[in-house]
Formats: C-alpha cells, sequence, structure tokens
C-alpha cells in the first residue's frame, strides 16, 4: 500500500496537531479522489484511442484499395501488351506507379498509427491494472478502518457495561444496607417497646404491693420486738 502509506505521511507531516483517525480518513479521501482522477483519464484516453483506432481501419481499408488497384492495372497493362497497344500500356503503367506512390505514403502512415496505437493500448492497460489494484488497496484500507471502529465501539460498549455493573452493584448495596438499617431499627423499636411494656407493669404491681419489698425501718422494728416477747 505504497501510495497510500505516502499519502498519510505526507499529511501527518504537515498536520502533527491532528489525531491518527482524522489523518487516516483523509488520507482515503484523498485516495479515492485520485483513483476517481485516473478513472476519467483512462476514460477520455480509451475515447481518444477508438478515434485513432477507426483512423487506422480507415487507412487499412484504403491501403487494401490501393492494393487491389493496382492488382487490376496490373492486368489491365498486360492486355494492352499483349493486344499490341504499347502506348496505352505505358499510360497503364505510369497510373500504376501513381498508385504505388499513393500506396507507399498510406502505408507509412498506416504502420506508425498502428505502432501508436498499440502503444497507447498497452499504456491504458497497464494503467488501468494499476487502478483496480489502487481500488483493491483502497478497499483493504476501508475494510479495516470499519474493523477498527467495530473493535472501538465494542470496547467502548464493554467499558459502559462494566460502569453500569459497578453502579448498579453499588447501588444493591446501598439498598441492602438502608434495608438491614431499617430492620435493626424495627428489632430496636420492637424491644422499646417491650421495655415500656414491663415498666407499667411492674409499677402497677407496686402501687398494689405485689412483688416488692415494701419494708421500712417500722417493720423491722416491730418483727425484732415480737421476737423477743417469744424469747
Amino acid at each position: 500500500m505504497g501510495i497510500l502509506s505516502n499519502i498519510v505521511k505526507a499529511i501527518k507531516g504537515g498536520a502533527n496537531e491532528m489525531g491518527e483517525s482524522i489523518v487516516e480518513t483523509q488520507a482515503v479521501r484523498i485516495y479515492e479522489q485520485e483513483i476517481r482522477e485516473a478513472e476519467e483519464a483512462i476514460e477520455k484516453a480509451k475515447k481518444s484511442l477508438t478515434g485513432l483506432k477507426a483512423t487506422e481501419i480507415a487507412l487499412k481499408r484504403k491501403l487494401n484499395g490501393y492494393e487491389a488497384d493496382i492488382t487490376d492495372y496490373e492486368g489491365k497493362a498486360l492486355q494492352a501488351l499483349e493486344s499490341g497497344q504499347e502506348a496505352l500500356a505505358v499510360e497503364v503503367a505510369e497510373h500504376i506507379a501513381e498508385l504505388e506512390t499513393e500506396r507507399d505514403e498510406t502505408s507509412t502512415e498506416y504502420n506508425r498509427l498502428k505502432e501508436e496505437v498499440n502503444g497507447i493500448n498497452r499504456m491504458i492497460k497497464k494503467r488501468d491494472k494499476t487502478i483496480q489494484k489502487n481500488k483493491r488497496e483502497l478497499e483493504k484500507v476501508k475494510t479495516v478502518q470499519e474493523l477498527q471502529k467495530a473493535t472501538s465501539s465494542i470496547s467502548s460498549n464493554i467499558a459502559a457495561t462494566n460502569s453500569t455493573e459497578h453502579r448498579v452493584s453499588k447501588a444493591l448495596d446501598r439498598v441492602k444496607a438502608k434495608q438491614a438499617r431499617y430492620k435493626d431499627e424495627m428489632e430496636a423499636g420492637d424491644w422499646m417497646a417491650e421495655e415500656n411494656g414491663t415498666s407499667t407493669i411492674n409499677s402497677k404491681l407496686a402501687a398494689g404491693g405485689i412483688g416488692k419489698s415494701s419494708q421500712t425501718g417500722n417493720s423491722v422494728l416491730e418483727r425484732l420486738k415480737a421476737k423477743q416477747a417469744k424469747g
């Protein structure tokens, strides 16, 4: 991919601040333009060649006509000689000489044009092969670019997916933490309710003189006196 590589290098050399992908895209566009211009030039050359080939065919037909006329007049000159009309034979021979001169000039022009046509045709075929090769090269470059874009897109999607999964995981952790906190608060509330309920019952029992010692100093003194009296 020599031509495209040279274009890329030329663009990079004049625009180092541009990104690699931009440079490659511009190189591809320039390459495409060069191929289009080359194809247009080839089409014009083919049209010109067609015109030259038509002239060559016309000259060949004219040359064949001279050959046919010369052969015809040679036969007539022989007939004049055979009939003893030498003066007529000389006149016919002079005409044959003129035809041969025109034939030779036409032959020279025909051979020169034929050589030019063949040379131009070879150049066009060679250039056409180069254009087809460049087009295949361009398609390869485009395919690589598309693969690079697809790879980049897939990588970005994977990265985005990983990031999303990370955010979702964090959110779930926060929800679980809130649920655990809510559960703890519920248990604490139940405990507090039980404590409040027990305290209320104990208060009522104490008020009724149940479940709690109500001894005082007087009651102890009375108990001691009763014990002394028994003794």
